[in-house]
């Protein structure tokens, strides 16, 4: 079947883990804070992006997420941004002042790799996202 033409956005997806030295309540409020920051600082990521979320997750929630007897990834969180397309997410995460901003501050909280999933929606239940 394959990927559908015309798709209205590409979601990237980031997978993180908090740094071993770092507590959850530093990760989750230095990635609400400091990185949306820097990020909503870079012309290029602003101009670019059509949607940024956090989904950030917790030791509770990740215990009961294991009550369901089914494997549960160690992420802390995933950052989710929305763009028109892959060449554009590449735009922004080759852009030098993006890179010079983000990347020394991921060295404060993020545990390397991040790991990446690239995708689309099938909008099953509600309302789909609407296009600019």
């Amino acid at each position: 079947m394959g990927e559908p033409k015309n798709l209205p956005f590409i979601r990237v997806q980031l997978c993180l883990r908090k740094k071993d030295d770092v507590t959850d309540e530093f990760f989750h409020n230095h990635w609400k804070t400091n990185h949306v920051k820097l990020a909503l600082e870079n012309k290029t990521f602003v101009d670019k992006v059509i949607r940024y979320n956090q989904f950030h997750t917790s030791p509770r929630l990740k215990e009961a997420a294991r009550n369901f007897t089914i494997p549960v990834p160690e992420y802390d969180g995933i950052a989710e941004v929305w763009v028109k397309d892959v060449e554009t997410w590449e735009s922004i995460v080759t852009d030098p002042a993006f890179v010079a901003a983000i990347a020394p501050d991921e060295d404060n909280f993020i545990k390397a790799p991040i790991h990446i999933m690239l995708g689309y929606d099938n909008t099953v239940v509600g309302d789909a996202v609407k296009t600019k």
